[in-house]
């Protein structure tokens, strides 16, 4: 009885500050879904759980790789034979990239057959597609950072078709390389901003799980 009372008090304590009864509540337990409810919808919160579990690999990644173009590699042959349990982290980071594609575009593959992109959720489809070119270019990104022979011809390859933009080109290209040549300052720049992104990760789980009629197109 009177750990429930404690409950109680705290919880109110809580929802004077924070709407967290009213927000389980309207999102969770009474959350209204339509009546054709199916398998479809579960895709949005499958990409969040891929994304979190990206997250977190992607931390205990960081905390043995070595962002440089001497150390890179080395850093990487390090967390597979040395770190314990290295070799699963990486493996699940590197398939959950793959994973994190697969479920996206099931999710988007949704919203189209059910014209979640028509009136009045505009919007939120040219969000979602903002958030599609963002996530192709942080899995590029992460693609470079083994640094090995893979790694630094797929870079060479991608950067060079920014440099065929007429005019900019040349100049956009040197900008994501940070050199002339891919060196030791592309390195960083692509490791540094996937880490930001990590950073500011959990704003983007609010936005990557929505897979109700709000989101759906069908009532």
């Amino acid at each position: 009885m009177a750990s429930e009372k404690a409950k109680s008090s705290l919880l109110g304590w809580i929802d004077e500050r924070f709407p967290l009864s009213s927000f389980i509540s309207e999102h969770l337990v009474k959350y209204y879904a339509p009546k054709n409810f199916n398998f479809l919808y579960f895709f949005g919160s499958l990409a969040l759980v891929v994304l979190v579990m990206q997250i977190l690999t992607g931390i205990f990644l960081t905390m043995n790789y070595k962002p440089d173009a001497k150390l890179a590699f080395d850093s990487v042959e390090y967390i597979m034979r040395d770190v314990s349990w290295g070799w699963l982290i990486r493996y699940m980071h590197s398939t959950g990239s793959s994973a994190f594609f697969i479920v996206v575009y099931l999710h988007m593959f949704r919203a189209l057959f059910y014209g979640s992109y028509k009136k009045p959720r505009e919007l939120l489809w040219l969000f979602g597609m903002v958030i599609f070119v963002l996530l192709m270019a942080e899995a590029f990104m992460g693609y470079l950072l083994p640094w090995g022979q893979m790694s630094f011809w797929g870079a060479q390859v991608i950067i060079s078709l920014f440099s065929a933009i007429p005019v900019v080109g040349e100049d956009i290209a040197l900008l994501i390389r940070g050199d002339y040549v891919i060196a030791d300052a592309t390195l960083n720049r692509f490791f540094c901003l996937p880490c930001h992104r990590r950073a500011l990760g959990v704003g983007r789980l609010g936005r990557v799980a929505p897979s109700g009629p709000a989101y759906g197109g069908v009532q």
